[in-house]
């Protein structure tokens, strides 16, 4: 399975820090969280990654964190459509 660049930034990142949140990812690439939020809803299309829902507080709504899943935690980029 092949990932876009602008995916594979995401979940690089994701495989390197571990739980993260989307607007840490928002940062760290520089993109809003609409593109951001795209690429996650890839990974989680291919099994990759979840989205973990969290009230923080001081925060006025749910903070959302991307963690890898298992699949995930193991994927190697390949030329393969799946």
């Amino acid at each position: 399975m092949l990932l876009t660049q602008k995916t594979n930034e995401i979940y690089e990142y994701v495989k390197a820090n571990g739980r993260v949140s989307i607007e840490e990812l928002c940062t760290v690439t520089g993109r809003g969280a609409r593109s951001v939020g795209a690429n996650v809803t890839d990974l989680q299309k291919k099994g990759l990654a979840a989205r973990e829902k969290e009230t923080v507080e001081g925060a006025e709504k749910p903070v959302t964190y991307v963690v890898l899943t298992d699949a995930g935690k193991t994927f190697v980029p390949s030329e393969d459509a799946e």
